[in-house]
């Protein structure tokens, strides 16, 4: 199940990757498609987060801040019918909680349980909308 959220946005989304300046190394990447599975992927509207990872060693506010604000700005300029963003993530990591749980105070966003997974849907204005108040951390 895991290499088919790595594999499906190569396949049939998009991926990011995150690199840092100094030295030039890739520090990160996401990958994301729109539609879902469960719609035969033509339910476009939304898009699904497959994969997010930044290297434990760059694991800080600026990094997410900015990683997250260019996956907005691509898929506004790759597909504006987007409406909606959603994600999986595990329920049994404390940190990443904290970090996704500012997600859940953004106007309509949910977080459910499912099989011991935490399954966030946010509207995607609400989320660009977020990212410009990130601006201020580069």
């Amino acid at each position: 199940m895991k290499l088919s959220f790595i594999a499906s946005p190569l396949v049939l989304g998009k991926a990011l990757m995150i690199f840092n300046e100094e030295p030039y190394e890739m520090i990160g990447t996401a990958g994301f498609v729109y539609g879902t599975s469960a719609h035969d992927y033509e339910d476009r509207h939304i898009c699904q987060v497959e994969v997010a990872f930044i290297q434990k060693a760059y694991r800080q506010t600026s990094v997410f801040a900015q990683g997250l604000r260019e996956l907005v700005r691509v898929i506004k300029a790759d597909n504006e019918a987007v409406q909606q963003v959603q994600f999986w993530t595990p329920v049994d990591q404390p940190d990443l909680d904290r970090l996704l749980g500012r997600f859940t105070l953004l106007p309509h966003a949910t977080k459910s349980i499912v099989n011991n997974m935490a399954f966030y849907t946010i509207p995607f204005d609400e989320l660009e909308s977020y990212c410009n108040r990130l601006r201020d951390f580069r």
